[in-house]
């Protein structure tokens, strides 16, 4: 199955959730509380923002304003639907382009499960530190390994690190952690149900084969060894 083919599952599934990363709504709250501005003034930006869903909360939540960018045209005007919805289409401007061709800075800059544009976390914070203005704050949030794994999930994910290697990416980057944190197993096997129940109602055989191999490759392979990492950063 190629990309192309795999397209229209991927998208049935993202519609179904409210954050495509395993994040539980505690979480998103106490996130937003992190995250608020030092100072008068801050402008927002989340570099591959999928449905704007967290860069809507946090402009709502501080007043900001700010931009989403998201290559997906089709991701990207969804999320202009919810600022219209929510009132907040007069300040928050979502942008169709590869997040990696972004030049502007920002005071908060957020980039969660998105590191992969610029080839993986560390080439990630490379380019988020000259994205996040000095004084300001980044939301990075990455996978890691959080035990030893098998072959068939190392094929899958690649060389990523351990939690406290993916700190110390950061700090090489030159960013200074105010808060790191993990999504928790509950947080995982939701988000992993949540995301084949998108595809589960598509109801077509293939669709149910998909979501059959998602199931294996989680239950069997990936559960409890790849984490997700959430790390507030700052400028050095």
């Amino acid at each position: 199955m190629t990309d192309q083919d795999r397209k229209p599952y991927f998208a049935a599934a993202a519609a179904a959730l409210t954050f495509n990363v395993p994040l539980s709504e505690a979480r998103a709250a106490d996130l937003t509380r992190r995250l608020a501005p030092t100072a008068a003034g801050w402008r927002a930006l989340d570099l591959g923002c999928g449905n704007g869903e967290l860069l809507l909360r946090l402009c709502a939540a501080h007043g900001l304003a700010g931009d989403g960018v998201e290559r997906d045209a089709d991701v990207a005007r969804r999320a202009r639907s919810y600022a219209s919805e929510r009132g907040l289409a007069d300040r928050v401007t979502f942008h169709a382009v590869d997040a990696a061709s972004w030049d502007r800075p920002a005071d908060l800059v957020v980039n969660v499960g998105a590191g992969h544009v610029w080839g993986g976390a560390a080439r990630a914070l490379a380019a988020l530190h000259r994205l996040t203005v000095p004084g300001g704050k980044l939301l990075f949030a990455d996978g890691f390994y959080q035990s030893s794994p098998g072959d068939r999930v190392r094929e899958t994910f690649g060389d990523l690190p351990d939690l406290a290697g993916l700190a110390q990416l950061a700090v090489d980057a030159g960013f200074r952690p105010l808060h790191i944190g993990v999504s928790t197993l509950a947080e995982w096997d939701d988000f992993e149900s949540d995301w084949r129940a998108g595809i589960e109602r598509l109801g077509t055989p293939d669709a149910w084969a998909f979501a059959d191999q998602r199931r294996d490759e989680y239950l069997v392979g990936y559960r409890e060894v790849v984490g997700f990492g959430w790390l507030i950063l700052t400028p050095a």
